[in-house]
């Protein structure tokens, strides 16, 4: 039984990550004639988003670019970037964020338009801003070859799972630091000495899908690993 509900549970979150960067889009949370904020949601919109590392680049349509950044970290960290430009009003941009997440195995691209949009807000009277044109949906592909967060350890291991009441841990050190976080990504429990085998009480935490990211005391071993908790 708890073979079924570990497998039920690790087939619907690649399913809902999948289904996740069909949602996808970007937005303009803020603007002017020579600045550009841009957002995305994908720290909430796939799981595990704390893994999310994204590459942004925007150009002009004749091919220059305008902008390139690497984001990762929390929500607005990974998801808002911020930039100037001399691109004219009346030209457009084409913007294109590459979120690759390696724990879900895969690469959601979305692409959309910058253009100038204008408002009237009185008669004869108009605002502008930069805006998108809100094409939702993102482009995705499975990494063939997916590299561990963090540059994992390989020897790192978190057993039982399904886990019922605790968990241990087997790794190439002999202490390391634990934070154990949701799909969300939120941090719900930290500990910060951990011990090859020792076991650590997870008995109060509801069933689900949960990733443990571990730091090893010299801090030459870190890494996430996903784990089940049955019941």
């Amino acid at each position: 039984m708890k073979k079924i509900i570990a497998s039920i549970i690790l087939v619907s979150a690649t399913l809902f990550a999948n289904g996740q960067c069909s949602s996808m889009g970007l937005s303009v949370s803020a603007s002017d004639t020579a600045y550009v904020q841009l957002y995305h949601p994908g720290f909430f919109l796939i799981p595990s988003g704390f893994a999310n590392t994204c590459e942004w680049e925007v150009t002009t349509f004749s091919g220059e670019v305008v902008f390139q950044d690497a984001t990762s970290g929390d929500a607005f960290e990974q998801g808002q970037v911020l930039f100037d430009h001399m691109v004219p009003i009346t030209d457009s941009m084409e913007v294109t964020v590459a979120i690759t997440n390696t724990i879900e195995g895969i690469i959601c691209t979305v692409t959309d338009t910058l253009f100038w949009k204008e408002t009237e807000v009185l008669p004869g009277i108009f605002i502008g801003n930069w805006d998108v044109l809100n094409i939702v949906g993102g482009v995705e592909e499975v990494l063939t070859s997916t590299a561990h967060y963090g540059g994992e350890d390989n020897d790192f291991k978190v057993f039982p799972s399904p886990f019922d009441t605790y968990f241990q841990i087997e790794g190439s050190q002999d202490l390391y630091s634990l934070s154990l976080l949701n799909l969300s990504g939120q941090v719900i429990e930290s500990y910060a000495s951990v011990s090859l085998l020792e076991k650590v009480d997870v008995s109060h935490l509801p069933a689900g899908m949960y990733f443990v990211q571990f730091l090893s005391a010299d801090r030459s071993s870190y890494g996430v690993k996903r784990m089940v908790k049955a019941k």
